[in-house]
């Protein structure tokens, strides 16, 4: 098996549909990020 580090020990506790989620969360939170950008007005030129 892969050595990940404490990526191994997540999937061998959780199985591997964490790989997944892990995915889809780190997705959502860079989305939440630009979103927060763009209501800033960083996202638009600073116009």
């Amino acid at each position: 098996m892969l050595q990940l580090g404490p990526l191994s020990d997540l999937i061998s506790v959780f199985g591997p549909f964490v790989i997944p989620v892990l995915l889809f969360a780190c997705g959502f939170v860079g989305y939440l990020i630009l979103v927060l950008l763009g209501r800033a007005g960083l996202g638009n030129g600073g116009q």
